[in-house]
């Protein structure tokens, strides 16, 4: 099997600021596939406990709560960068030369990059309202999480998307359709390959 030729995204970056995204989409990984055998763990726990051991696990909903928003932030966020994410997009199949894919994803990422921004700012509202509470912050019932923990997952996960959207669109102005031409030739390459 051959190895991939289709350019990551921080490739295309100067080359102190691509090596900074990859480390950090590096420790997003890791930290994602540690959350990921947490959850599955964790109700493994559960059911032990409650029907080998005939006991209960303690408040295991509170502390997967935090688990599992870090956890769907920072994989959105890694999928922001690998540009992976789920689209409901049919124009996409309607345009065929890279000057008009470049244009339709130029587009794309300007909407998108405005919607994250916003987004990001709401995020920052509700991160403030949380320290400006403290030390009454909203908490979990029995383990006295507080509420601050997920949704500061949840504000680092937003900037992580709006940060990359922000990077394709750069890519994108930067380099212009030669962008497009370069990954639709990588991905010929790849599929003759196979």
């Amino acid at each position: 099997m051959g190895e991939k030729t289709v350019t990551e995204l921080a490739d295309r970056l100067p080359p102190r600021l691509g090596a900074i995204v990859k480390a950090m989409v590096a420790i997003k990984l890791n930290i994602s596939a540690a959350a990921t055998l947490v959850l599955p763990a964790t109700f493994l726990l559960v059911v032990i406990f409650r029907y080998i051991l005939h006991s209960d696990l303690f408040a295991y909903e509170e502390w997967l709560l935090p688990v599992s928003f870090w956890l769907y932030f920072l994989a959105s966020g890694v999928g922001s960068y690998e540009d992976s994410q789920i689209r409901a997009d049919i124009l996409e199949s309607f345009f065929k030369s890279p000057r008009a894919i470049w244009w339709r994803k130029v587009i794309l990422y300007s909407v998108e990059c405005s919607i994250s921004l916003v987004m990001v700012y709401w995020g920052y509202l509700m991160i403030e309202n949380d320290v400006l509470s403290y030390p009454f912050w909203q908490k979990t019932i029995a383990m006295k999480i507080p509420f601050f923990v997920p949704h500061l997952g949840i504000f680092v996960g937003l900037v992580f998307m709006a940060f990359y959207g922000l990077l394709h669109l750069y890519v994108l102005l930067r380099f212009g359709p030669k962008v497009i031409e370069e990954d639709l030739l990588a991905k010929a390459r790849d599929m003759e390959a196979v």
